[in-house]
């Protein structure tokens, strides 16, 4: 599973003060599904299909133009230690799955581009009978998808959606649905990572210009 950061609690000196509710609210969803196939991960645990959680988020750096905080500071490894203290059902959740952290992304595209370019899902397949799960809010799903099937070409029976409760943190300025449509229009035929990242340029570019 691949958990997307949704953000950081800010304090008006601009100091990180811990993960938003969206964020807080993933990690719970993964360690309720990690819980609720116990016995699945308990069983694959010693072998070569050991499960595996990359929480994946730096900071809102592309849509809100936030500082770089500290690596101990940023989404992933954040969410990563909460879900280590909370554990599954009173075990550790290493018990369970590897957990990996990825905090150099500061969106969703490079949430997807820096699991890909670091290799932390390279040595596993993925298919209709083993999907990769996209844990986030069924709000932000639509941009997720869009950007896993891009980067790493898997078809739509290859993703699971494992759903968070609560509000989706909304992007600065624009709805979901918005982010969604205007996502697809802009980096339609793109392909390579740097042509994604340009694509993304041009569009926070125009979007900051915009608020202005």
């Amino acid at each position: 599973m691949v958990v997307f950061g949704r953000g950081l609690d800010i304090d008006e000196t601009g100091a990180v003060v811990g993960l938003n509710e969206p964020s807080r609210a993933r990690v719970h969803a993964v360690l309720d599904h990690v819980a609720a196939h116990a016995d699945l991960f308990r069983r694959l645990a010693p072998t070569d299909d050991r499960g595996r959680v990359v929480f994946s988020g730096g900071w809102a750096g592309a849509a809100a133009d936030v500082a770089v905080p500290p690596e101990h500071l940023r989404e992933a490894q954040l969410m990563a230690d909460l879900a280590v203290a909370v554990g599954v059902a009173g075990d550790p959740l290493a018990s369970y799955v590897d957990v990996v952290v990825e905090p150099q992304s500061d969106s969703t595209l490079e949430n997807v581009l820096q699991v890909d370019a670091l290799g932390l899902l390279a040595d596993r397949s993925f298919g209709a009978d083993h999907p990769l799960g996209l844990v986030a809010h069924r709000e932000h799903l639509g941009r997720i998808t869009y950007f896993v099937r891009k980067v790493l070409a898997l078809p739509p029976d290859a993703l699971t959606p494992v759903l968070a409760p609560g509000a989706d943190g909304r992007s600065r300025g624009l709805s979901e649905p918005v982010l969604h449509a205007v996502t697809r229009a802009a980096f339609a035929g793109a392909r390579s990572p740097a042509a994604l990242r340009r694509r993304q340029h041009a569009v926070v570019t125009t979007a900051r210009m915009w608020r202005r």
